[in-house]
């Protein structure tokens, strides 16, 4: 089922969670069992979880919808139950900056935890995306109910700002290669499935993504991949990376050679 439609940006459409979905506890899905086990809930009990979930609506973002844009009011906080989005940061001059990649059973939005605050970033689904997705007022009630929730999404907000600080020190220290072995990574750590011949990134992602969560052009990012793959490092699979050596990219993330 598909939120509303709002408006339009960066040529895609805005959509929302819309009430006439339905809550959770009136509606059959075939979504992943395991959303219970996101972070987000840690310190609750099995029902406490499911309580959540039943307080959730349902909402859908087809590839390239924008789902909240930066700077407007931030009303809705939101669970990944399948699917990838794409964070991105829009600069005085107009340029996106891609600030992560948010995954199945990982939390979109935590400001709204907040007081009245805007969306800090652009949120954009990678490709279809479905979540749940908690209305302000919804959130607010939950968490008097459940304090430890409003920590966890605390924990992570301050794990995000961790990761960012992060990124930043390696554009200021460390090589492209480098760079671009601790991006990946990451996103192994993050979305890694494991396989017979190694550990799939399962979100599609393009080079130029990569050059972007790098901080380096197109170019260095596939010529430097390429030379991995010739290697038998990784192996590209139809816009998803292969990591074949997961301990050779940690070898790699800690050389100084380009």
């Amino acid at each position: 089922m598909r939120a509303r439609p709002l408006g339009r940006a960066y040529r895609t459409r805005v959509c929302r969670p819309d009430p006439s979905i339905g809550r959770r506890a009136d509606m059959q899905t075939d979504a992943p069992s395991d959303l219970s086990r996101s972070r987000i809930f840690d310190g609750l009990t099995e029902n406490e979880r499911a309580t959540w979930l039943s307080e959730s609506l349902a909402c859908q973002v087809r590839r390239g919808e924008t789902l909240a844009r930066q700077g407007e009011p931030a009303h809705c906080f939101y669970l990944v139950e399948t699917g990838f989005l794409k964070l991105v940061q829009v600069t005085a001059d107009g340029r996106e900056l891609i600030v992560r990649f948010v995954g199945p059973r990982e939390p979109f939005a935590g400001i709204v935890a907040l007081d009245q605050a805007d969306y800090p970033v652009t949120a954009l689904a990678v490709e279809s995306t479905r979540m749940r997705a908690w209305p302000r007022d919804v959130l607010m009630r939950l968490l008097e109910r459940f304090p430890v929730v409003r920590t966890n999404i605390m924990r992570e907000i301050a794990r995000h700002m961790n990761d960012a600080l992060t990124r930043v020190r390696e554009l200021t220290t460390d090589r492209v290669g480098q760079r671009l072995a601790h991006t990946l990574l990451r996103l192994m750590r993050q979305c890694g499935q494991p396989t017979p011949d190694g550990i799939l990134i399962s979100h599609p992602l393009t080079r130029q993504e990569l050059a972007a969560l790098t901080g380096t052009t197109l170019y260095t990012v596939s010529r430097t991949l390429s030379q991995w793959e010739a290697e038998g490092l990784l192996r590209s699979e139809r816009r998803r990376l292969l990591v074949r050596s997961p301990r050779g990219l940690e070898t790699l993330s800690r050389s100084d050679d380009d």
